[in-house]
């Protein structure tokens, strides 16, 4: 099994193709079935966050399983594969891993070293295995990459100071908006970005205004900044009170509609209005940005504004952690590819000698018990010491490079097939 990753993300790819590639989380069981429901794609983890869309796949055979990955942006994002095709990057096995341990550590972030992203990472792991679509080989890659997050974050200074994408999207806003010192903020989303908005506002701005779909949330939410709520279906009422509006939501289309934002600014016609974004796909209807007085923020604005956060020695510190733990779980899953192999040889070696037991099992007829023992002992001996020697060293060329084609060598020599019999692999 190899590891293989198809992507878009924000350097490349603008925030309408992302929005339309993104997969909300109450809808990811039917990507995950889809990917694994053919022969190629034998594990899946979808990550998709508010700065990239990312499949992750254990796959049988490469070009196969690029194959149902490709075919999966373009079904799930409804667009023909060539709209995309020269924004979406692709890594296998280490390049893969690489990657993910980039990701996870924040080096691959529109704010380098924040840190939402490795919580990002954790839940899209944890809900593949609710789905049941993630077994040992991406079981391995996410582990060993929420383990290289924390240690970049431990072990060098690239969270030093970093900013988040609500602390970055707030300073976008204050430029509209001169300060948020008075100001009335709604925030639309009650999520970990939501909340964490609120709490980066509460000491600014003179209200905040919570709006969620579901009412507990708002109000824990509320009681945690001394804000008020208000029904998800008030928003636009809210819009009329409002100088900035953040939303964050998991919505698949847009919350905050041109029309209702129109008629808010009638009521409200000296004031200007800061719509921030932060939600892929969106929840601010685009068309929201031609109503005079306001300003639509999204992801695409934010990131023109940001500063990339650390530079220089810690990040090239991290990145060198990052390719040495590449290197590692790519070496050990090389290994683990030449197992079948090596199981094989074994159980032919075994066969044969059992094979030859009972064939002399005559001339053995006079022998009591004990000999007998003895005899399956030293026979058992000679088999497992002549494979030992060559058994570790697959496994060494594994590591180093050029197992594959050793153990394929091997399978043909001794006719042996991938894996051994009654072993139906992950």
């Amino acid at each position: 099994m190899s590891a293989l990753l198809r992507g878009l993300s924000y350097p490349s790819a603008p925030v309408g193709l992302l929005s339309r590639g993104a997969v909300p989380s109450e809808h990811l069981p039917t990507p995950v079935a889809s990917l694994t429901s053919g022969d190629d794609v034998a594990e899946a983890v979808v990550l998709s966050t508010c700065n990239r869309v990312e499949v992750y796949a254990s796959v049988t055979r490469y070009h196969g399983g690029m194959a149902d990955l490709r075919n999966f942006f373009a079904e799930w994002s409804g667009l023909p594969p060539e709209d995309f095709a020269d924004l979406a990057y692709d890594y296998y096995d280490q390049s893969a891993a690489a990657h993910l341990f980039a990701v996870a550590s924040g080096l691959d972030s529109m704010v380098v070293g924040e840190r939402q992203i490795h919580l990002q990472v954790k839940q899209a792991f944890l809900s593949a295995q609710a789905e049941q679509s993630c077994g040992r080989v991406l079981q391995s890659l996410f582990r060993q990459a929420l383990s290289v997050g924390k240690r970049a974050r431990n072990e060098t200074g690239i969270s030093d100071g970093a900013a988040s994408m609500v602390d970055v999207g707030l300073d976008a806003a204050t430029r509209v908006l001169g300060t948020l010192r008075g100001r009335t903020v709604l925030v639309v989303g009650a999520g970990k970005m939501g909340g964490m908005a609120a709490a980066r506002v509460a000491g600014e701005a003179s209200r905040i205004i919570v709006a969620n779909r579901t009412a507990e949330k708002s109000e824990r939410l509320a009681l945690r900044v001394d804000g008020d709520v208000i029904d998800f279906a008030e928003v636009g009422a809210g819009l009329r009170d409002a100088d900035l509006v953040l939303c964050s939501t998991g919505s698949p289309a847009p919350l905050v509609d041109a029309d209702v934002v129109a008629e808010a600014m009638i009521a409200r016609p000296a004031r200007p209005l800061a719509l921030l974004d932060l939600a892929v796909p969106r929840d601010v209807d685009p068309g929201c940005s031609f109503v005079p007085g306001v300003t639509v923020l999204d992801i695409d604005a934010v990131r023109a504004l940001t500063d990339t956060g650390a530079t220089g020695a810690e990040v090239a510190r991290a990145r060198e952690l990052v390719e040495a733990e590449a290197c590692r779980f790519a070496g050990r899953n090389r290994a683990v590819r030449v197992e079948p192999t090596i199981a094989a040889l074994r159980v032919r070696a075994e066969a044969i000698r059992a094979a030859e037991a009972a064939r002399l099992s005559g001339r053995l007829a006079d022998l009591d018990e004990r000999q007998r023992a003895a005899v399956d002992a030293l026979t058992s001996g000679i088999v497992n010491t002549l494979l030992h020697d060559p058994s570790v060293r697959l496994k060494a060329l594994a590591d180093a490079r050029g197992g594959d084609l050793h153990a394929a060598v091997l399978r043909e020599l001794f006719d042996l097939p991938d894996r051994p019999a009654g072993d139906a692999g992950t």
